[in-house]
């Protein structure tokens, strides 16, 4: 771009400064003709003044003859003259005359009664035109531009390679971050920050998503582990019975059986566990949205629990004043097993003597549902981790039976119920469940439902008691 905006700039001052050569020349001829014109004396032409006034005009240099009326020369400088005082005037080394570049031009000038009495002849060399301050100027110029054009060559190069500098520096770092963590090097971070958005959103993301991989990977290994210990316990047990039946230690009878059975068992329940979990996801597609009372969906479920709360003497109780008319688009039987695990957790991790309570409010087009309780808690380090499948949290939590797909069958309820779910807790104090879903209308209240309503309502509650 510089190259040719270079070029062009030169073309146009070329034309531009050979247009001002020729309006000089027009003008020098203009001169020399009136010179001759004013010479003109009854009918002669003085040669003496006119010679004089030609070669002290300071915009000399042209090959000035006179010719008569029928383009006869009479005198002055003609072509070859011309040439010869030029060839002499030249220094060694300069290039050589070009002859087609020579120009010449007829001028008539006039008599009394305005008939033409003759012409100049006005010839000209366009280099020999040029005055040394013409040539200087040329020459300046061409190198003014070349400079001007090094000199913006100069500075784009250093203003590309600084910008791609800005693009490739942090590039090639982050490509470097993502090649070690496609070789499973999950802890590479790219730490530098830079200045530009795209960038560091790429940084970010890229960073964020190196998290997300190390604690897939350490919940992996987690459930390796933990899958490994649940059917390597039943199974040990089998072998080392079924070892003692062989060798004749223990008898093999009704007691011994029904503990290998009991193992079986468990070792079954783990399985079916496994199916459980993939179960839940391949179900989601298959729920039946209709709209229900919310209030009337926890209560089932929450009834079903007085009787456990009142064995483990715990502190149970529910208030869910705000969402009484509150009605959602629901599939019944997802939400009765959404608060059944809820509800089943707090009571599996909460002593006797201790509290559980349900809390409902309702705000703009949101209901929200706390479930909390004064059990165990979770660990600071697990909380991010237990709606992951199969994590089951610290080993003190291991002495309680589950599977760990309990709170995550609650997420994948809930975001099918497009609500949201969180969880606050503190290890040995409380766990408070949050969950948000959208409402999908509320329903009336009596005294806004018309008579003719009610009176169908009054039918209807007949013909269900007969």
């Amino acid at each position: 771009m510089i190259f040719f905006t270079s070029m062009i700039v030169n073309v146009v001052i070329r034309e531009n400064f050979e247009l001002y050569i020729n309006n000089n020349i027009t003008q020098v001829g203009d001169t020399i003709l009136d010179l001759v014109q004013n010479a003109y004396n009854e009918g002669t032409l003085d040669e003496d003044v006119v010679r004089a006034s030609i070669v002290e005009n300071p915009m000399g240099n042209f090959a000035v003859s006179i010719l008569n009326k029928n383009k006869e020369f009479m005198w002055g400088m003609n072509k070859e003259e011309f040439f010869y005082q030029l060839q002499n005037e030249m220094e060694e080394g300069q290039r050589k005359i070009d002859y087609d570049m020579y120009q010449e031009v007829d001028r008539p000038y006039y008599g009394a009664n305005q008939e033409i009495v003759g012409y100049v002849r006005i010839g000209y060399y366009p280099s020999d035109v040029l005055s040394s301050n013409d040539k200087k100027f040329q020459s300046n110029v061409k190198v003014s531009l070349i400079w001007c054009s090094s000199m913006m060559l100069m500075w784009f190069v250093f203003a590309g390679l600084y910008i791609s500098r800005l693009f490739t520096y942090h590039i090639y770092g982050i490509s470097k971050t993502s090649i070690a963590l496609a070789d499973g090097k999950l802890n590479a971070r790219y730490l530098f920050k830079s200045k530009i958005k795209e960038i560091e959103t790429l940084r970010h993301s890229m960073n964020y998503l190196g998290e997300k991989l190390e604690k897939q990977d350490t919940i992996r290994k987690k459930l390796i582990s933990d899958v490994s210990h649940e059917i390597r316990t039943p199974l040990q047990i089998l072998q080392s019975n079924l070892e003692a039946m062989i060798d004749g230690i223990y008898p093999i009878d009704e007691e011994q059986m029904n503990i290998l059975y009991k193992e079986v068992i468990r070792f079954g329940k783990l399985l079916n566990n496994l199916d459980l979990l993939k179960n839940v996801e391949e179900s989601e597609s298959r729920m039946n949205f209709r709209v229900i009372n919310l209030n009337e969906s926890i209560a089932e479920v929450y009834d079903a629990f007085k009787i456990v709360a009142k064995e483990k003497k715990i502190n149970y109780h529910m208030k869910f004043s705000e969402t009484e008319r509150v009605m959602v688009s629901a599939d019944k039987d997802a939400l009765k097993q959404l608060w059944m695990n809820i509800l089943s957790n707090a009571f599996k991790f909460t002593d006797e003597k201790g509290e559980i309570k349900v809390i409902t409010s309702l705000q703009h087009k949101e209901c929200t549902i706390i479930v909390q309780d004064s059990g165990i808690g979770i660990t600071e380090e697990d909380l991010p981790f237990v709606f992951e499948r199969m994590y089951r949290g610290d080993k003190s939590r291991e002495q309680y039976e589950g599977s760990g797909i309990g709170l995550t069958m609650v997420k994948n309820i809930v975001e099918k119920h497009k609500g949201k779910v969180s969880i606050e807790s503190k290890e040995g104090e409380y766990t408070r469940i949050i969950i948000t879903l959208p409402v999908h209308t509320m329903m009336l209240e009596p005294n806004n439902i018309s008579s003719k309503m009610k009176s169908y309502m009054k039918i209807g509650s007949k013909y269900n008691k007969e």
